[in-house]
């Protein structure tokens, strides 16, 4: 059974498993790519929906008229839907406008896991969002992971 899924992958409808996606810092030169690394450890134990996308074009225009732009977002806003998990990585020194905006969308889902790096810009208000909502958060990427697997 295949277990990775990445943009514009089909997802599945349903299926046993229980889903991850990975949202967070994505920008190029500046983040990791820790999503590879979520997939490497969770990939036994879960099916992984991963936005990072293998041929992306920076070039595109990100506008709703443009077919490659817009197929992204949709296949993320489904995937964010049909996840049972949303990690959520704000690695420091990024912005991550999207991945804020997403974190707005599901804070109150109760299928959130938040690390935010110490000097990530907006720190607090993550922070402060996420006492107040229950959101669940971890001091490293590697503890959230550890939680998903015990």
């Amino acid at each position: 059974m295949k277990r990775i899924f990445r943009s514009p992958e089909e997802i599945p409808l349903q299926n046993d498993v229980k889903t991850i996606f990975l949202a967070g810092s994505i920008e190029m030169d500046k983040a990791i790519n820790w999503q590879l690394h979520c997939e490497e450890q969770l990939q036994d134990k879960y099916i992984i929906f991963n936005p990072r996308r293998k041929e992306w074009d920076s070039s595109w225009s990100q506008t709703i008229e443009n077919p490659n732009f817009k197929e992204q977002v949709n296949w993320e806003l489904n995937a964010l839907e049909k996840a049972d998990i949303i990690i959520m990585y704000f690695v420091a020194n990024t912005m991550s406008p999207i991945s804020l905006l997403e974190f707005g969308l599901y804070a109150q889902s109760k299928k959130m896991k938040v690390v935010v790096e110490e000097d990530f810009w907006r720190k607090g208000n993550i922070d402060i969002v996420c006492e107040r909502y229950g959101v669940e958060q971890f001091k490293t990427l590697d503890e959230l992971v550890q939680n998903l697997l015990d």
